[in-house]
């Protein structure tokens, strides 16, 4: 039986690679949004988390809910099992720009298959933020719809509260922001031909279909190409969510990756800056993802504001007068690989090493099997170096054990790095970037001490209890 799995999570920071998934909690109903039943999970503050305090200040979790909590090794094997319950389909509100690459990552050091719930058993996933991007712009009579400062907002706090949703708890609060989302999911529901239309848009195959039969317009050199509009969350309200685009191609190093190029900003090929071959305009898309395609017809351009429709024009005459630099542009965007990190930590390198092989797949389900007090011992029968390491983690994260907490072992020389402000103790993601340390930790509390003027006895608690925790890594 197919069902929907509306869920959120609350997490320690930002970083989807090295923060924690601290809460998680969920929502399953009928494809009718009729609730079945619902459950909360929290999990303890990891050894090796700095929090960060601008999260904490955000979503509440206090070091009493986080002491109550499981540790992350066992909630992680629950959840992958909520998520790849046969026919589930998973979704929450910017679920598929935020909590799904958490869940992602968060599968992936525990050693369980990041993807299933993707596809797996009937499983697959959707996301109800792009949803309210197409009510938004072309059904904005469907609720009312909050502004900040003169200008649309789509935060989902704000459409809760500007539309008097009833939760059971305070905003950012993990349940009751799944139970805001099922409210404005049921609000979209009631047009049930624009509701089913947005569906199509998380089905792969169908959204290809759909793409597939758009014309194509643009013609160079007898090539051809497809003029659309792309709409997003993220392009802002400024342009009304949606941006004209020139369809590039499919990348030829990642086979499920599309380019698209962005046709509402200035010099997008790099003709008058100092960059070569520009990548800023260039958006890589995954069929059945947020980023919704839809064709260049009258109704809808002329929803794109007055500055994009003349940006497209004016770039698609330059592109006519460049076409050799155009047609160079495209040949290097569809080859781009992105950069190989030499020192990318093991927790962030599950998009540079790929998919688990079906040898460390078997390792890691022996390595499940063994019970919690035998894991140690069964380090030295798994094979894959990748394997071993992301296992060993496990042990030293989630039970304590004498032979991986000396001095000198491996997990306590990646604490002593987090606890070290020297340039050369960094660890790395896959986006080059850094995982949060102490350093960095302390000075962002310094930051929020003091910009909070006047901080409610409920924040200098937290305040206090961030310190000592970050002080004390």
């Amino acid at each position: 039986m197919k069902t929907y799995l509306f869920y959120d999570i609350e997490t320690s920071g930002l970083n989807h690679a090295f923060d924690q998934v601290l809460t998680f909690a969920c929502i399953r109903t009928d494809l009718e949004l009729n609730e079945l039943d619902r459950q909360t999970i929290t999990i303890s503050l990891r050894k090796d988390i700095v929090p960060s305090p601008k999260a904490f200040l955000t979503h509440g979790l206090t070091l009493y809910e986080l002491e109550q909590g499981v540790c992350e090794y066992k909630a992680a094997i629950k959840i992958h099992k909520i998520l790849n319950t046969p026919g589930t389909i998973s979704l929450g509100y910017n679920s598929l720009g935020f909590d799904d690459e958490f869940l992602r990552f968060l599968f992936y050091r525990n050693l369980l298959d990041p993807y299933t719930h993707q596809y797996s058993k009937g499983c697959c996933r959707m996301d109800i933020l792009p949803i309210a991007v197409i009510f938004r712009v072309f059904h904005p009579g469907c609720l009312k719809w909050p502004e900040v400062d003169g200008k649309p907002s789509l935060k989902l706090d704000l459409i809760s509260r500007e539309n008097d949703f009833l939760t059971s708890g305070r905003a950012h609060e993990a349940m009751s922001d799944v139970e805001a989302v099922i409210l404005l999911a049921k609000k979209f529901y009631q047009q049930k031909n624009i509701w089913n239309y947005c569906l199509d848009f998380f089905n792969k195959l169908k959204d290809e279909a759909r793409i597939n039969k758009i014309e194509e317009s643009f013609c160079l050199k007898s090539r051809q190409f497809k003029v659309c509009i792309m709409m997003s969350a993220s392009f802002g309200s400024k342009v009304n969510y949606m941006a004209p685009v020139l369809q590039l191609g499919q990348s030829t190093v990642y086979k499920n990756q599309s380019l698209w190029l962005r046709l509402d900003l200035d010099d997008v090929l790099g003709l008058t800056s100092n960059k070569d071959l520009n990548e800023t305009f260039v958006v890589r898309r995954r069929a059945g993802e947020a980023l919704i395609v839809l064709p260049a017809l009258e109704r809808f351009w002329n929803k794109l504001s007055k500055p994009s429709k003349k940006a497209a024009q004016t770039n698609m005459e330059k592109i006519r007068h460049h076409h050799e630099k155009f047609f160079e542009f495209i040949q290097y965007h569809l080859a781009y690989k992105y950069p190989f990190i030499s020192n990318i930590d093991p927790d962030a390198a599950l998009y540079q090493e790929g998919f688990f092989s079906s040898l460390e797949k078997k390792q890691s389900s022996l390595f499940h099997k063994t019970p919690d007090t035998k894991k140690h011992e069964f380090l030295s029968e798994i094979k894959s170096h990748r394997i071993k390491k992301l296992a060993a983690r496990i042990i030293a994260r989630n039970f304590e054990d004498e032979k991986s907490g000396t001095k000198d072992s491996e997990f306590n020389i990646y604490l002593n790095k987090l606890r070290s402000p020297l340039e050369e103790d960094r660890i790395h993601g896959y986006k080059n970037d850094i995982k949060f340390n102490r350093e960095q930790g302390l000075c962002k509390l310094k930051e929020i001490e003091h910009e909070l003027l006047n901080p409610d006895q409920g924040q200098r608690k937290m305040l206090c209890w961030l310190k000592d925790c970050i002080e004390n890594l």
